[in-house]
């Protein structure tokens, strides 16, 4: 018995639509939408880090810078300036000295157009006073003003007699310094102010 010669079926290929010009430019706006979300968070992640980096730095130089200087007025015994009236108790200036008995000077005077803090110290040599090393004690330290407009000088000297200090204060106001390089803009600093006071040990019993 003759049997008719059956081919077998083939497959049937479907053909993909591919994307039109539509698609396409929706496809690219959304990617572009992601990626500039991304940088946005990424821009706000990098600003965040910079300045708790930045401030956690700058306070920490400047605690070590103000314990220094706070030390120096506790074991100093002489110090300057003085008034220039002995009846005058107080001294406001951008300088604090400390006199040692062989006549030296320690200096710690704001250098207020680098806005930094500077330490220099002067020897008597041939009977003239000559500064003899100087060197950065803190960066960054900027001017201040009150309410009514008038400069903050960084020490306020409070002396008895007119020749013996009482207590001296220090008033600082330090900007982060922004040494980072990148393309993306973080200059958000914030400004660290520093207060203390100190008292010479002969004045603390």
């Amino acid at each position: 018995m003759h049997h008719p010669h059956v081919s077998p079926a083939r497959p049937t290929t479907r053909r993909r639509r591919a994307f039109n010009l539509i698609e396409m430019l929706v496809a690219l706006a959304i990617t572009a939408a992601l990626l500039t979300a991304t940088m946005i968070a990424l821009d706000a992640s990098f600003r965040a880090y910079q300045a708790t980096t930045e401030v956690a730095s700058t306070h920490t130089i400047a605690r070590l810078a103000m314990n220094r200087m706070l030390t120096l007025i506790r074991t100093g015994t002489e110090f300057g300036p003085m008034p220039a009236n002995p009846l005058d108790t107080l001294v406001v200036s951008e300088s604090i000295e400390f006199r040692a008995t062989s006549g030296n000077i320690m200096s710690l005077e704001w250098n207020e157009a680098e806005e930094r803090l500077e330490l220099a110290i002067f020897e008597e040599i041939d009977g003239v006073m000559t500064e003899t090393m100087r060197q950065v004690l803190l960066d960054g330290v900027i001017a201040q003003y009150d309410e009514g407009g008038q400069k903050v000088m960084p020490f306020a000297l409070e002396y008895e007699l007119g020749t013996k200090l009482y207590r001296a204060t220090i008033d600082l106001a330090v900007q982060p310094d922004d040494n980072l390089s990148t393309g993306i803009d973080g200059n958000s600093n914030q400004i660290i102010r520093l207060v203390a006071s100190a008292m010479p040990r002969t004045h603390e019993y």
